[in-house]
């Protein structure tokens, strides 16, 4: 029987003994305290089984099982929790003290959602928030979640009934499986609910997200495979099709660029304009600005520079477009720059100036430019005599 007004949190963990205490302890600080933490082991070498076992806290329990992967780790955590909500939590991922009493309130206060979700702040892999959030809300209608997942698993709440709705997570995706739970949640006509605040903080590994490239490919093209096997599914759902095959496409694209398979992208380059031909529409203006978000990705380290490998890449039916590179890449220049200068990150926000002005240097005429490039020099000046 469920436990009215609990939360059970299940974080699954593989060879997270680094991060796990850390994980465990942010729940712990939650300002809302009724809650049980179900910490999965899923076949862990390292110490991650004594770091679970090291809490002296009676709401925590523990369970090892062989390693089988992050879908059959939740699904496990999912058998013994007892909680009215469910909330889930990565291992290398953290929740802000007040996650719980916000979307538990959102849910107490809203009954006729059976989800809600608020914002990830991303750290990295040394807690330092990288200055990108997560604020997406979901898509309405709701059908617009084929075009991409919005969320981050971490700061969503849901309710137990819900969950039981729409069954375990599928354990043959290794990547994308979170999407697949929320799509098979709407196509059950579940309500979702959207918090414009930050609840979590999400651990970002650059150098892991380029090694698991493939992977998630694999997995985009497997979730919206299932969703189109239903011969049930809406005619709305239906007449995105096309476009969230596009979208996914461009995904894949990004990944195959960020791991400098370039042949592979350009080959789906072209399938997404295919797909969705407005891409290309008034001189590629949808397809320029999905590259520079695309550029905008936490997987990306230099966005102007892994614009620039796109730009250096494009398939030849986009000749015109790479003509355009230098108009393009000057803008995303400018964009990141003043970005950073707006935070005060002085060095970067001069070192993206100088790029947008070798590519365009006519920028310099603008006030506002000249005065964000002279404001970093002095900026520099007066901290060097400090």
């Amino acid at each position: 029987m469920l436990k009215a007004g609990l939360v059970s949190v299940i974080i699954p963990a593989y060879n997270q003994g680094y991060y796990l205490g850390k994980a465990i302890k942010s729940v712990l600080e939650q300002s809302h305290t009724h809650f049980e933490i179900i910490v999965v082991d899923d076949g862990s070498t390292d110490n991650t089984a004594q770091i679970a076992g090291s809490f002296n806290d009676a709401r925590i329990q523990s369970l090892s099982q062989e390693n089988r992967g992050l879908s059959a780790a939740r699904n496990a955590g999912l058998r013994l929790a007892q909680g009215e909500f469910i909330s889930y939590l990565d291992s290398d991922d953290l929740f802000l003290p007040y996650k719980l009493s916000l979307l538990v309130r959102a849910l107490q206060e809203n009954q006729q959602w059976g989800m809600v979700a608020g914002q990830a702040i991303l750290i990295d892999e040394n807690d330092a928030p990288t200055g990108k959030v997560y604020v997406s809300p979901i898509a309405e209608p709701v059908e617009q979640l084929l075009l991409g997942n919005p969320l981050h698993v971490g700061s969503v709440l849901v309710r137990r009934v819900w969950q039981d709705n729409a069954g375990k997570f599928d354990e043959s995706l290794r990547s994308y499986e979170d999407w697949d739970m929320w799509l098979r949640l709407a196509r059950l006509d579940c309500k979702f609910g959207w918090v414009d605040a930050p609840v979590s903080l999400y651990r970002f590994h650059s150098a892991q997200m380029t090694r698991i490239g493939s992977q998630m490919t694999r997995a985009t093209f497997a979730v919206l495979d299932k969703v189109y096997r239903d011969l049930d599914l809406p005619q709305s759902w239906q007449a995105l099709e096309d476009q969230a095959y596009s979208n996914a496409n461009l995904r894949a694209m990004a990944q195959a660029y960020l791991a400098e398979d370039f042949a592979q992208g350009k080959a789906y380059l072209s399938q997404a304009i295919r797909l969705n031909p407005k891409l290309v529409d008034r001189q590629a203006v949808e397809l320029t600005n999905r590259l520079s978000a695309l550029a905008d990705s936490p997987k990306t380290n230099n966005p102007v520079n892994f614009l620039a490998s796109i730009y250096a890449n494009l398939p030849d039916e986009l000749d015109s477009l790479r003509q355009r590179a230098p108009e393009e890449l000057s803008k995303k220049s400018l964009s990141v720059a003043m970005d950073a200068y707006r935070h005060q990150d002085y060095r970067v926000a001069r070192s993206y100036l100088h790029q947008a002005l070798k590519y365009q240097p006519t920028w310099l005429i603008k006030r506002e430019v000249l005065a964000a490039l002279l404001g970093t020099y002095t900026h520099t000046l007066i901290n060097s005599f400090r």
